[in-house]
């Protein structure tokens, strides 16, 4: 049988080669949890402000929460609120 030519590493060692794990590794979570979010409050019939006062923060911040982009600062005790809301935890690791 002949070897496939076309083999290669995983799309976390491409990523890692190019220096940009950490940034994909960001988004993917973020998506995640925006659109886990988005679920919750569409189920609850939750507005954007009555998350933001479960969470105990400003509507603004819940704003950069839906919207995952990777430029958006969100703080870190915020990220741990919502994630929580949705049965999730954010959990830090050596690399």
């Amino acid at each position: 049988m002949a070897k496939n030519p076309r083999t290669g590493g995983t799309l976390e060692d491409y990523f890692t080669e190019k220096g940009e794990l950490e940034e994909v590794n960001e988004i993917a979570m973020r998506r995640m949890l925006a659109a886990e979010l988005g679920k919750f409050i569409k189920a609850r019939g939750w507005t954007r402000v009555r998350l933001a006062n479960e969470l105990r923060t400003s509507r603004p911040q819940v704003d950069r929460l839906l919207d995952p982009q990777p430029r958006k600062s969100i703080t870190t005790t915020t990220l741990a609120r919502a994630a929580a809301v949705v049965g999730k935890r954010v959990q830090l690791v050596d690399a």
